[in-house]
């Protein structure tokens, strides 16, 4: 099967839907299938693998995504080639697969854009749902099928007026590789001390709420003065991240460790005794269950993604509040390393479903359904213009009164 998968961005980004689609790609092409990747933006500076087609885009800030709405000639003709487009955006994706293809679309939604739009746009949280309610359905009626990786985001979706049949497929990863990590490193490998180590991976981002995660650390460290914090990742709030460790007295306790190839980051979970979010913001965390793979428990903020992955009491310790509830949730495993290993074995025993070759046969038997469907009874597209991208974008900058409906969007 050719399938292509039409992203917004890929490597060198470093984020959870990158990771997704490399594994896609990997896996699918293992197992005899012909993938490309359509994206935008600049080639990776260590050169681009096979299969990868790059089209212009204007990058935008340090998010690593890229902001276009046309492909370069080369991307137009290999996607019309293909038999399946597999979208990992809603915007910069959906519409360009929608645009250029000839075959069924189907996209997965990784993100909370309902929490995103909120959170980085001068737009009250209420003005931010409507433009949502608006955008949502209206982008994933170009699909076929939309993938939800938990079934809380299936539910988000649909109550955001998304039309488009849901599959809920989970997200996958290596279990092998967090199983048996190459090259474990100890505490003393990275200079930590003899006492309870806390990791956390991911983007050093807003989103990510780490301020609060850093706060509640603090509190927990009372009870285990040796207590250690391991941060894996980069982003724009490193720096403000550090002040603030600084300011709570933590710059011994925390370690910034910046961006890790992906290989080696179950090394150092290797070196860690829990797993520590305060991310509210989580589909189906890709970090949770590679923690969770590497002997792991986990202690978070119950919200849907992360509810849906670990079991609070079995394979970690969930609370319904960051502030407070966090620090409680730390104390209680620093200071019980029966507790721990119970725990992570727990959560080792429960990653096995999320075994990215499971979530790839999946994925295969729901493209072959599509394309049974799309080839019985060919969906009767309306042509869109291109440009209504670039209005969308505008409002959630600058919302407008809402148009007339006997306003039409003709051409291609």
């Amino acid at each position: 099967m050719r399938i292509g998968m039409v992203t917004a961005c890929y490597k060198p980004v470093v984020n959870g839907v990158t990771r997704m689609v490399s594994l896609y790609k990997e896996r699918l092409t293992a197992l005899g299938h012909d993938v490309t990747v359509f994206t935008l933006g600049e080639p990776d500076p260590a050169g681009d693998e096979a299969g990868v087609v790059r089209s212009p885009g204007i990058p935008l800030g340090e998010t690593g995504y890229y902001l276009g709405f046309r492909y370069r000639q080369e991307a137009q003709a290999r996607l019309r080639q293909m038999d399946i487009l597999h979208c990992h955006h809603l915007m910069m994706s959906v519409e360009l697969a929608y645009r250029y293809g000839q075959c069924p679309i189907v996209y997965t939604n990784h993100t909370r854009y309902d929490l995103y739009t909120g959170a980085y746009t001068p737009l009250p949280q209420q003005t931010a749902d409507a433009i949502m309610r608006q955008i949502w359905p209206e982008l994933t009626d170009l699909c076929d099928v939309v993938i939800a990786p938990s079934a809380s985001l299936r539910d988000v979706m649909a109550s955001f007026g998304v039309r488009r049949p849901i599959a809920v497929i989970e997200n996958g990863v290596e279990l092998a590789l967090f199983r048996q990590p190459p090259r474990p490193l100890r505490r003393e490998d990275l200079g930590l001390p003899d006492g309870p180590v806390l990791i956390f991976v991911g983007r050093l981002a807003e989103e990510k709420n780490i301020s609060t995660l850093l706060r509640q650390f603090a509190i927990a460290r009372e009870s285990s003065p040796a207590a250690s914090l391991l941060i894996i990742g980069d982003g724009p709030q490193r720096a403000h991240l550090q002040e603030e460790a600084r300011a709570l007295g933590l710059v011994e306790a925390v370690h910034f460790a910046g961006t890790i190839p992906y290989a080696a980051i179950p090394n150092y979970l290797a070196a860690a005794d829990l797993f520590v979010t305060a991310s509210v913001s989580e589909v189906h965390p890709l970090t949770v269950i590679e923690a969770m793979a590497a002997g792991l428990p986990v202690v978070a903020v119950a919200s849907p993604g992360i509810a849906e992955t670990v079991v609070s009491g079995v394979s970690g310790l969930l609370t319904q509040y960051a502030e407070g509830g966090l620090a409680v949730g730390m104390s209680t495993l620093m200071l019980d390393a029966e507790k721990r290993r119970q725990m992570g074995r727990s959560a080792q025993e429960a990653s096995r479903r999320f075994d990215i070759d499971r979530t790839v046969r999946r994925t295969l038997d729901l493209y072959d359904d599509v394309r049974r469907q799309y080839h019985d009874s060919p969906r009767q597209r309306n042509r869109r213009n291109w440009q209504t991208q670039i209005e969308q974008l505008g409002q959630l900058l600058h919302p407008a009164p809402p148009r007339h409906h006997g306003e039409r969007h003709d051409g291609g």
